[in-house]
């Protein structure tokens, strides 16, 4: 069986919530490897360790199914033992404050990637709607550094290009953008400009296509679209450089359309008013014969599915920042 990692995954956060629920569609088709976003937007320090700690616990409850990967030698163990492997993702650093080393705590609590922005500028990053970006801070410059130090994968979707540019730039391992389209596709702040793509492939990095409809340039979007534009990144940037971040919200009672009313973080213009479709693990089939049927050899389209984003965690992940 091929390994497959969506990269991102939004299951609802409120700690009543069932995970293992949320994930059965992942586990039924296939899924190898999640990783469960755990802040985003205004989300506090405290709110993104509740939310690790029941993610945590309903993880442990569930042994025979889940399974927390820390460490890229846990891949094989999912695998082998038929498990769901987990792991988690912060979108962007506001949640930090000012404080660079606190992510060295989110590493150890398992986070294994971080967005530097949520759309809007913090103390370290711009976000892709604000209306001017002038790059990384020094804070931001140190952040990229520590990141680099402790293992942290650094993502750059929903962050402003020049501050990307400064990530790629500073960066000494691999970066991703976790769950972004190309633009020259879908003329949207959320998707990625094809210098911003080439300059992510020289890091070694690797790009996730998202499902979201509005950034597919589909409000019905089907796996077809999500086609059309992995086949771009991949005639622009590399087979190898191309990945899968759905952005699938998998939790039946969550209100998506009611979470990106605040207009601070969704600003208004940009569609975020419409209804908002996002597609889920149920493409992975039709998407993999799509792939097939273009003519991608096997190899490839194991890559794509989530070898590449393997490679960049085995690349990048070391031991837990404050137990060495």
């Amino acid at each position: 069986m091929s390994f497959t990692w969506d990269m991102h995954v939004c299951a609802a956060r409120a700690l009543d919530s069932n995970l293992l629920r949320a994930l059965e569609p992942y586990r039924a088709a296939g899924v190898s490897m999640v990783t469960l976003n755990v802040s985003d937007a205004g989300f506090t320090l405290e709110e993104a360790v509740r939310t690790i700690a029941h993610y945590e616990a309903q993880i442990a409850a569930h042994p025979d199914e889940l399974l927390l990967v820390r460490e890229a030698e846990d891949f094989a163990l999912a695998q082998q033992t038929n498990r769901l492997g987990v792991c988690f993702d912060v979108e962007g650093a506001l949640l930090l404050g000012t404080q660079v080393d606190a992510v060295r705590v989110l590493y150890d609590l398992g986070v294994r990637w971080m967005a530097f922005a949520y759309n809007r500028k913090n103390a370290f990053a711009y976000g892709c709607h604000d209306a001017r970006d002038e790059g990384l801070t020094p804070l931001g410059r140190e952040l990229v550094r520590t990141m680099d130090e402790i293992g942290m994968i650094k993502c750059c979707s929903h962050t402003g290009y020049r501050t990307a540019r400064d990530v790629f730039e500073l960066s000494e391992r691999p970066c991703i953008f976790s769950h972004s389209n190309p633009r020259a596709l879908v003329d949207h702040p959320r998707n990625v400009p094809d210098d911003l793509m080439r300059a992510l492939a020289e890091t070694g990095g690797v790009m996730g296509i998202t499902g979201v409809g509005l950034f597919l340039g589909n409000t019905s979007p089907s796996a077809e679209d999500v086609f059309k534009h992995i086949d771009y990144a991949v005639n622009l940037i590399g087979a190898e450089h191309v990945g899968l971040g759905l952005d699938h919200v998998p939790s039946e009672d969550f209100d998506l359309k009611g979470y990106i009313a605040d207009r601070t973080f969704w600003p208004p213009g940009f569609g975020y008013d419409g209804d908002v479709v996002i597609l889920g693990p149920q493409i992975l089939a039709p998407l993999t014969q799509r792939m097939r049927s273009a003519g991608y050899p096997d190899a490839t389209i194991r890559g794509i599915l989530g070898e590449n984003f393997r490679r960049v965690a085995s690349e990048v992940w070391r031991s837990p920042a404050f137990s060495a």
